[in-house]
């Protein structure tokens, strides 16, 4: 098993979905022997496949990759689709992509196609755990985002922002009351899903925006509960104490039956730093840049380091 200091080989790889989206393979350097690897799946939104949007730099994916391999894994991370006009992209794409990733990585001759695990992130979480009960994976990293569905996860985060505008003092506050800002963007929300439920077009104009109402569409048609009953490999959830985009207590309502190992790592948020200062949704953008050049919560690389070696590698040493 390789150290942190492990050096990493990298190539760029083409993934033949219907729209040829690039990619990039990571090695740990001198192994002598067929690789595990894992494919890193992102979360919502166009971001690149280092984890990086047009608003925001996280690395994420990237630094994540980078963990993976300083334990001893090969991994691949990929660019969405349509990047550049994201709203053309449905939840079926995703996975159709996450798909043809798989099969790309498994190809590669450095890898054991035996031992291929997907982490998803955030929405990566719900496309890992469709895949999961198909393609022929060894386990399922879960992180910021296991059990809830889309729908829960923004109601989750809307309630959290209202919280905090119900206790805004001052003109501010005073003015959001005034207008009863809270309770009409409830009829605002309520009426958004409305209308995505009920529209029989994949892109349609709401509020002059174009908005993908597939991509809604098909994550409300989800039942989370009944595609983790079909899951039958190992299963890590992990959620941060202090993420406000994925409640941390829904990993209480994974099914028994999924046999997962769940943890909540004390001061984690959503992009998997560590943050001193208290949760905010209505400073998360300030929050997620002030923290860009943290690394990756350390806690986190030990319960993946751990969870991989006892249900991979249990004859290799843990590395910390």
């Amino acid at each position: 098993m390789k150290t942190s200091n492990t050096e990493i080989i990298e190539k760029e790889l083409q993934v033949p979905s219907s729209i040829a989206i690039q990619g990039t393979f990571s090695l740990p350097s001198q192994l002598s022997e067929k690789t595990p690897a894992i494919l890193i799946i992102s979360g919502s939104g166009p971001v690149d496949r280092d984890g990086n949007a047009k608003r925001l730099k996280s690395n994420i994916y990237k630094d994540l990759s980078g963990l993976f391999c300083s334990i001893g894994y090969a991994t691949f991370r990929y660019d969405k689709r349509n990047i550049k006009e994201f709203y053309k992209t449905s939840l079926s794409d995703l996975v159709e992509d996450a798909r043809e990733a798989f099969k790309t990585l498994s190809e590669q001759p450095e890898i054991d196609s035996d031992s291929i695990y997907l982490a998803g992130h955030s929405e990566g979480c719900m496309i890992a755990s469709i895949l999961a009960a198909e393609l022929n994976v060894k386990g399922v990293i879960l992180l910021s985002g296991a059990g809830q569905n889309l729908i829960e996860a923004i109601e989750y985060q809307r309630e959290a922002a209202y919280q905090e505008l119900e206790q805004l003092k001052g003109f501010k506050g005073f003015m959001i009351r005034k207008l009863d800002v809270i309770k009409k963007d409830r009829k605002k929300a309520e009426k958004m899903f409305h209308t995505f439920k009920n529209s029989e077009k994949d892109i349609i104009r709401f509020q002059f925006m174009r908005m993908n109402a597939k991509w809604w569409r098909e994550h409300m048609e989800i039942d989370i509960q009944e595609l983790y009953e079909n899951i039958s490999v190992p299963v890590l959830a992990v959620t941060g104490s202090k993420d406000v985009q994925a409640d941390p207590k829904a990993l209480a309502l994974l099914p028994a039956s999924l046999h997962a190992e769940t943890r909540v790592i004390e001061n984690m948020n959503h992009l998997l730093k560590i943050q001193d200062e208290d949760t905010s949704m209505l400073k998360l953008m300030k929050t997620y840049k002030k923290g860009f050049s943290l690394p990756i919560a350390p806690e986190l690389k030990d319960v993946l380091n751990t969870w991989l070696a006892m249900h991979a590698r249990g004859q290799q040493e843990c590395v910390h």
